[in-house]
């Protein structure tokens, strides 16, 4: 039997909240072979033309070395891939690939369906929005 949680500690509703989220996310992304960070990283590259890595890692708040697993493991399948950056020959810039688009539009349309899970549980209650983001800049 569940125990509920304590709703006086907020740290430990947002640890819980958190992974039921991300639990929930990876079983809808499994059958697209992908993590949530994964899919993370394929909408921000999605969103522009080639990123580098310091720059994703401090964006979604992923450990340099941690990324670098995660790239390396999408540029092998295909999804992504690095090149050389244009303006600074010493950076490299993470792009996606044909592949990756395609991939990308796929969870993003998951993401998108559970997103609107979520907002019909909270009746998409924009006070809620704006204290989860109060919160992400408060403690950054």
């Amino acid at each position: 039997m569940k125990s509920a949680p304590d709703v006086s500690n907020m740290a430990e509703l947002l640890l819980r909240a958190s992974a039921q989220v991300s639990g929930t996310l990876t079983v809808r992304l499994r059958p697209l072979g992908l993590q949530v960070d994964e899919m993370r990283v394929l909408r921000a590259l999605k969103s522009e033309t080639g990123r580098s890595m310091g720059g994703l890692a401090e964006d979604l708040v992923i450990s340099g070395p941690t990324l670098t697993k995660m790239v390396d493991r999408l540029v092998s399948n295909n999804l992504a891939y690095r090149a050389q950056d244009p303006e600074d020959r010493r950076r490299v810039r993470l792009y996606l690939t044909a592949d990756g688009e395609e991939i990308a539009g796929k969870a993003e349309r998951i993401a998108a369906g559970y997103q609107s899970e979520l907002a019909r549980n909270f009746d998409d209650d924009p006070q809620l929005r704006r204290m989860l983001g109060l919160l992400l800049d408060t403690i950054r």
